[in-house]
């Protein structure tokens, strides 16, 4: 049976779950075309192109050096496959926004640990 992780990312065609997550949201947008907007007699028109594609903010917290560089090179590309779970796993291809980053514990340089919080928005 298949390890349960929130999101996984697909490397070398298999899914290998990401650990540490301490916060995680998704947010499922709909992209309007140019005719979306308000009539003048207050009404929304909607101009629905694309439904449900995801914005997924996930806190990765404690992690190692190795795992922190690790996951940095994973999503340090224009765009990469994940699975996510949002009452049931779903793939979707995605990039990395902005990211924070910020070293916790650094009592030596074997044992660190660092914050990442990002997130993964759906193409």
């Amino acid at each position: 049976m298949d390890e349960f992780s929130l999101i996984k990312i697909k490397i070398n065609d298999e899914y290998k779950p990401l650990k540490h997550i301490a916060s995680y949201k998704v947010q499922l947008i709909d992209i309007d075309g140019d005719g979306a907007g308000t009539s003048e007699d207050g009404y929304t028109i909607r101009d629905v192109r694309r439904r449900n594609k995801a914005k997924i903010t996930v806190r990765f917290d404690g992690l190692t050096l190795q795992e922190f560089t690790e996951l940095s090179t994973y999503i340090d590309s224009e765009s990469f496959d994940i699975t996510y779970f949002c009452g049931k796993h779903i793939e979707a291809t995605v990039h990395a926004g902005d990211r924070n980053i910020e070293l916790i514990k650094a009592i030596n340089d074997e044992d660190s640990r660092w914050r990442v919080d990002t997130s993964f928005i759906e193409y």
